[in-house]
């Protein structure tokens, strides 16, 4: 007999629940624009330099055409589209494809090895794979013996797709697909029967299979159902809601969570546009161009645009720098009101016009530059975003939220609400959904945008949810107020001999505010005092060392030179001023970076922590035994899956800690 769950205290939305919606799926949202809207625009795509728009209309027979074309390859009710490429509107209308079809959509991360797809394959058995391009067509065929099932591969970009005729799978171009779709409509299916289709979708079936983001193993796949997004969707836009025809532009990652949830969902409900880039490398110029009303972004984005802001600013003009410095003592005096301690007053008619002049002479010019000049829901989420960080962008006047969620959740459970939003919490729950906290710190959440479980793994899925709740594993609180607050995942947190707890990840937040820092691994488990790995940010710190004349060749050198270790045990010595008890008392800089390819970060881009900690134990250790330098062979995994060892010697650096009275403290430091 099951033991009943032992939950402490229970949250729920602060202004009640919404309307549950249990009669409507993703493709029948669509279907309603073309008949009450049809000619309004739905997404554009930058091709050739020229933003394409696509109406709802058109939108629709993309949707039909592809869906018919598709059911020429046998895919039917319950079979899966396995997709990986990047952010183009044909991947989103074959999701929408293969969920007319009732079957689902199983997106993957464009830079996942072939190794990794063919573990995919294996737990998915899909019916058809979409892919971009020739790169992504020829990982497939390297492991799509692993998956019997999979009847062609459906490839968009045509360049250098020839001599793919005698294949292990049929390899067959999107276009192809579509024009036998439109040969079919009208004629074997008509209009009428391919709207009752779409009608007569079940709203509880399976739509998506995202991919958990694989911190500590394999990625699993979440099933997600139609009900899952409508309603997370219908919450969140009765939180911040925004007129029809607002922006969004999409270049995170379509396997990420987050992406689905805003692409089918949210821009769905609301009306939104979808803006998607022409190519990854001109991700930036097409955000400034479109400059979006609705920006949603991981932490690592968000931190990169500081470091990019900061290091500019370093290397101006006098007079530039100093009206920069001078707008974000203002800016920084003015988010104390936003999200600081002082959110429950009022700032002084002073401030606010000083923050207002700031804002045409300093921020506004940064926040055209980055894209976000008309930017009104700016949202973070799929991790932590430092304290330091999030309140540099309200000293911008962004009006930054954080969102918590995982996959296993549609994406998101809390997020801010305007004119409460608090820089050390991740807000509060969206309407329908509760979240509970075990006695020992376990953040639990129940509601419809939870998960039935996972695909094909039932021991995972016994594991993860209880009855109606769902284990985060995230270690947290409930403040009094009614907010969430996330330390780290509840196996990362850090014990030191003395007993007190540690959450690495807060402490590596405040190490990346630094715009030469890009990543930290913060050790201490079981030891005295907190040491840290790093990788630096090599752009910055290059331009740095070339304006003092500093020699080096390439990353691996210009890591180990001495002037870089001074800037960093700076940077390190700055970080200790803000930590209120345990200290870094010593470091290294890795002589290359943590890497996805090598296992040693997820897709999405956080650290996998124990398998990075397991593989750098020779550091560690050498570290806390007080070595000066350290060294190691290490195997680097290039994209195509080859592999090589590489030999590094790394400093130690000690960093001095003043002495000062340090209050004794309990809970989790950070």
């Amino acid at each position: 007999m099951a033991t009943e769950i032992s939950i402490d205290q229970i949250v729920s939305a602060p202004d009640g629940d919404t309307e549950i919606i249990d009669d409507t799926t993703l493709p029948e949202i669509m279907l309603n624009h073309v008949q009450e809207h049809g000619d309004e625009v739905a997404l554009r795509w930058k091709r050739y330099g020229i933003w394409e728009e696509y109406d709802w209309n058109e939108y629709y027979e993309r949707v039909k055409h592809i869906t018919l074309g598709l059911e020429t390859l046998g895919f039917e009710s319950d079979d899966i589209l396995f997709t990986i490429g990047y952010n183009r509107p044909h991947q989103l209308w074959a999701w929408l494809a293969a969920q007319t079809m009732g079957g689902m959509a199983a997106p993957n991360y464009e830079d996942t090895l072939p190794e990794g797809i063919g573990d995919q394959l294996e737990l998915l058995s899909p019916k058809v794979a979409y892919a971009e391009d020739q790169e992504m067509v020829d990982k497939l065929l390297q492991v799509a013996d692993r998956a019997p099932s999979l009847e062609a591969i459906v490839y968009r970009d045509e360049k250098g797709m020839f001599r793919y005729d005698d294949t292990v799978v049929p390899v067959m171009s999107y276009e192809e697909i579509e024009d036998r779709g439109r040969e079919r409509a009208g004629k074997e299916v008509t209009d009428t029967e391919f709207e009752e289709r779409i009608r007569s979708l079940d709203p509880q079936s399976p739509a998506m299979l995202p991919p958990t983001s694989g911190t500590t193993g394999m990625p699993k796949r979440v099933k997600l159902s139609h009900f899952n997004f409508v309603n997370l969707a219908n919450a969140a836009i009765e939180i911040d809601p925004l007129p029809e025809g607002s922006d969004y532009f999409s270049y995170l990652p379509m396997a990420w969570i987050g992406e689905q949830m805003i692409l089918m969902a949210a821009a769905f409900l609301g009306g939104w546009t979808a803006n998607f880039p022409e190519e990854p490398e001109t991700e930036s110029e097409d955000l400034r161009e479109i400059g979006p009303e609705i920006i949603f972004s991981s932490p690592g984005a968000y931190e990169g645009w500081v470091a990019d802001i900061k290091a500019q600013i370093e290397n101006t003009t006098w007079l530039k720098r100093k009206v920069y410095e001078t707008a974000m003592n203002i800016g920084e005096q003015y988010a104390e009101y936003v999200s600081g301690d002082k959110r429950d007053e009022e700032p002084s008619s002073w401030l606010k016009f000083k923050h207002w002049a700031s804002y045409w002479v300093a921020y506004r010019p940064i926040l055209d530059k980055i894209g976000l000049k008309r930017a009104k829901n700016v949202y973070t989420g799929g991790g932590p975003l430092g304290e330091d960080h999030f309140q540099y962008y309200h000293a911008l006047g962004v009006p930054l939220k954080q969102i918590w969620g995982q996959s296993e959740v549609c994406g998101f459970v809390t997020m801010h609400r305007d004119n409460d939003i608090q820089v050390d919490t991740v807000g509060e729950v969206f309407p329908n959904v509760e979240v509970g906290i075990t006695p020992g710190g376990e953040l639990l959440v129940r509601g419809p945008v939870v998960t039935s479980g996972y695909y094909n793994q039932p021991e995972k899925t016994e594991e993860a949810l209880e009855g109606e709740w769902l284990h985060t594993d995230d270690f947290g609180a409930i403040t009094d107020d009614g907010h969430i607050k996330v330390f780290d995942r509840m196996d990362d947190v850090l014990e030191l001999n003395d007993g007190s707890a540690v959450a690495p990840i807060s402490v590596e937040t405040k190490l990346k505010f630094n715009p030469y820092i890009k990543e930290a691994l913060v050790v201490g488990d079981k030891r005295e005092s907190l040491a840290t790995v790093l990788n630096i940010r090599f752009d910055n710190v290059s331009e740095w060392a070339d304006q003092r004349d500093i020699q080096y060749a390439g990353y691996r050198d210009l890591t180990q030179k001495e002037p870089v270790l001074d800037l960093l045990k700076g940077v390190i010595e700055e970080t200790n001023e803000k930590l209120d008890e345990h200290k870094i008392e010593r470091f290294v800089i890795l002589f290359k970076e943590f890497d996805a390819d090598d296992g040693e970060m997820t897709r999405t881009g956080k650290i996998r922590r124990e398998i990075v900690t397991n593989r750098y134990q020779e550091i560690i250790d050498g570290m806390y035994a007080g070595q000066e330098t350290v060294e190691m062979d290490v195997t680097i995994t290039y994209q195509d899956g080859r592999e090589s060892v590489e030999h590094g010697e790394m400093t130690v650096v000690d960093v001095p800690i003043a002495t000062e009275a340090i209050a004794d403290g309990g809970g989790v430091d950070g």
